[in-house]
């Protein structure tokens, strides 16, 4: 089950990196989305969420039998949980930020500050769940000399986000300022 974990994992990242950076340079401008890719992504984070719900259920119960949680020591792994959950709650904000469909006709929404705030955060919370995530990906994928790339594969991510967060800014100052 893990096994079929991570391959869904490492598929919604590139799902979701896809339309991260697709959907930056729709915001920044230049660019179009494919309206099918983040619905598949949505499924796969969905999908994702639900074997990460089970193992944090499988977690709390093997806790509350020892009586013992070793809560300090477990912390990358409760970061982990808690920054998975921060992306779900945010990816509902995120799905609702932009526009509403009426009568078959699609209209933008006023990009407010709050939204802003609401997709940096998203954007926050994909670091820190990707980033603390991305060393036991590559494990249970089985990658070989995973040490070597990852301070690469760490900083391309880091790139792309700061990507992403920037187009959110540059969005907001669009319909705010210029």
């Amino acid at each position: 089950m893990r096994k079929w974990n991570a391959i869904l994992s490492l598929a919604a990242l590139v799902l979701l990196l896809l339309h991260g950076i697709l959907g930056s340079f729709q915001l920044i401008g230049p660019g179009s989305v494919f309206r099918w890719l983040p619905w598949i992504a949505l499924v796969l984070v969905l999908l994702h969420g639900g074997l990460g719900v089970k193992y944090t259920i499988d977690s709390l119960r093997a806790w509350r039998k020892t009586g013992v949680g070793y809560f300090r020591e477990n912390r990358l792994f409760w970061a982990r949980r808690i920054s998975g959950f921060a992306v779900l709650v945010f990816l509902f904000f995120h799905a609702t930020a932009f526009g509403t469909s009426s009568n078959g006709v699609y209209r933008l929404q006023w990009f407010t500050q709050a939204k802003l705030a609401l997709q940096l955060l998203l954007v926050a919370s994909l670091a820190v769940h990707i980033i603390t995530n991305i060393r036991p990906l590559m494990i249970s994928l089985g990658v070989k000399g995973g040490k070597k790339w990852l301070g690469d594969i760490l900083f391309i991510l880091s790139v792309l986000l700061l990507f992403m967060a920037a187009a959110f800014v540059i969005y907001y100052l669009r319909w705010n300022v210029w």
